[in-house]
């Protein structure tokens, strides 16, 4: 005879694969095998009388059923994981997996000591760590928190501010000694700039000013998608750089780049610790996002990101 568990299994089994939408990615949060979520969901298909689930090679996407049925199973998964997180309290151990997504570049420069760090005062607790230039999306790819850089946001996350990003220019010495060195930004038309090709108007350099935002077209024989590599082109001459300051804070600080225009300013996006709401988050990543928090706050860090 079947038990209420079974049943119970299949249920969450479904709303695993319906808020992941991926039979891989459902089996990994349920410590099982795909074949195993595949054969639950079509035995509950079965049970049920109707299809809950549109499957193609690409997507998996929500029946009418599915929808209906999922809103019922939903809440009672959230009520067993919110009865499983109040026991794990009498265990202030912190542990278990942490799935962090954060932008290429600040996750070589800054995340990476963060994930160090972390992991040194809490060595129960693993760190996922993914960096990308791409946008992901923690629901469906399963993150538990994302660092962003915007200035806007999804109305679903839970955010903490961390401060404000900020770009200068900056050039090598060698390069300002063969040119005059720009004083504006209009003075950057007709000098060697390097394109930051990832992003899409990238000839096109925003300076806020007091009676405005300033648009400036810049250009240079070299266009390139990777901030370290433009920073070591600009280390080696090759142009004006456009650049994070938490990037190059360390070669002004040496004077091996010089800052350009340095009265302009650059158009700056706040930075954020985001996370997707959620009735109780677990003991590791409300003590993980404390510790972001905290690592900004210092000082050093915090004259980078105002």
């Amino acid at each position: 005879m079947e038990t209420m568990g079974q049943q119970m299994g299949r249920a969450l089994a479904f709303a695993a694969v319906a808020e992941l939408r991926s039979f891989t990615r459902a089996a990994d949060r349920l410590g099982c095998s795909k074949a195993f979520v595949s054969k639950q969901v079509a035995r509950l298909e079965r049970e049920l009388g109707t299809q809950l689930l549109h499957r193609t090679t690409r997507r998996i996407e929500l029946t009418d059923s599915g929808r209906t049925y999922l809103e019922h199973v939903r809440d009672f998964g959230e009520r067993l994981a919110d009865a499983q997180r109040a026991v794990s309290l009498h265990d202030a151990t912190v542990r278990g997996t942490l799935r962090l997504t954060a932008p290429l570049s600040l996750g070589e420069a800054l995340v990476a000591e963060i994930a160090h760090g972390f992991r040194e005062r809490y060595p129960d607790v693993r760190i996922d760590l993914d960096l990308s230039i791409v946008r992901r999306d923690l629901v469906a790819e399963g993150y538990d928190l994302a660092i962003r850089q915007a200035a806007t946001l999804e109305d679903w996350l839970v955010a903490r501010p961390l401060g404000v990003s900020r770009e200068v220019l900056v050039a090598a010495p060698s390069l300002l000694a063969r040119m005059a060195p720009p004083r504006c930004a209009e003075d950057l038309a007709g000098a060697p700039c390097i394109v930051n090709a990832h992003f899409g108007d990238a000839q096109h350099w925003l300076f806020d000013r007091a009676d405005g935002v300033v648009s400036v077209p810049v250009d240079g024989p070299l266009r390139v998608n990777s901030f370290a590599a433009i920073r070591r082109l600009a280390l080696l001459g090759a142009g004006i750089a456009r650049l994070p300051l938490y990037v190059i804070h360390a070669d002004l600080a040496a004077g091996s780049l010089r800052r350009v225009c340095a009265g302009e300013s650059l158009a700056a996006a706040p930075l954020w610790l985001v996370w997707p709401q959620r009735r109780q988050l677990p003991l590791r990543v409300r003590v993980f996002a404390d510790y972001v928090q905290r690592y900004f706050a210092d000082p050093v860090r915090r004259a980078m990101f105002t």
